[in-house]
């Protein structure tokens, strides 16, 4: 359990900000991990020295819920949805960047052999039933036994080429994700060029302070850029 880890009300908070794809890139690299790994891990940081500033730091990982896209290219429809999630160990217990982000990779690895062993179909085969059933059921679930996930944290790969609208060259794509009760803390990443627009949204009364969450994570990353000799520009 975290002070997020709780039941929702109907507020919320935003926190938004911006940091270096090549710098994060830089890292990876430096470490032989992936773009996915020192995300998890930045993230895993921000929540250790939020949580520990909240004298709520458990000595255990939290569990992270990641979606995952099962597209196969071979979709009847071009933008057709087709996504499910893995569950893996978040290392807010690690106080060593560097072996947050070895413990993230060895997570994620032992959480996608498992993901890897149930086939697509079987993980989309519930599409049969009317979405409001399928909805109606979740909320039902989760309400009554809460699921075992401290919170979501989803990676989206971006465009790399820019947007505009009207002729207006769109400079950031900050993600605006949901929280559920018991969950009230959502972390959504979107790159975007040569960016990694971070989007957080949180119950307001679990976390009023939500932007410090979110600038402890970029800290994070900048402690990583500085063990690793990559400069982070923030």
């Amino acid at each position: 359990p975290t002070p997020f880890n709780a039941p929702i009300s109907p507020h919320r908070r935003f926190a938004y900000r911006s940091t270096s794809l090549d710098a994060v890139k830089g890292i990876k690299n430096a470490l032989g991990a992936t773009v996915n790994d020192v995300v998890m891990a930045v993230c895993a940081g921000g929540l250790r020295t939020w949580l520990d500033k909240h004298d709520a730091l458990p000595d255990r990982p939290l569990t992270a819920m990641i979606p995952v896209s099962i597209r196969t290219g071979e979709e009847d429809e071009r933008w057709t949805n087709r996504v499910s999630a893995i569950f893996a160990a978040l290392p807010t217990d690690e106080a060593d960047p560097i072996q947050r982000v070895a413990k993230v990779h060895e997570a994620m690895v032992d959480a996608k052999g498992l993901f890897d062993a149930v086939p697509a179909d079987a993980l989309t085969d519930f599409a049969q039933f009317p979405p409001p059933a399928v909805f109606s059921l979740a909320m039902r679930l989760i309400t009554r036994r809460r699921m075992p996930v401290n919170l979501v944290i989803s990676n989206v790969p971006g465009p790399r080429e820019p947007l505009y609208a009207a002729g207006s060259r769109l400079l950031h794509y900050y993600p605006v994700s949901t929280i559920l009760d018991g969950q009230g803390l959502n972390i959504t990443v979107q790159s975007y060029l040569d960016t990694l627009d971070f989007g957080l949204v949180a119950c307001r009364e679990l976390v009023p302070d939500l932007q410090v969450m979110l600038d402890a994570i970029v800290d994070d990353l900048a402690a990583l850029g500085k063990a690793t000799g990559v400069d982070v520009s923030l």
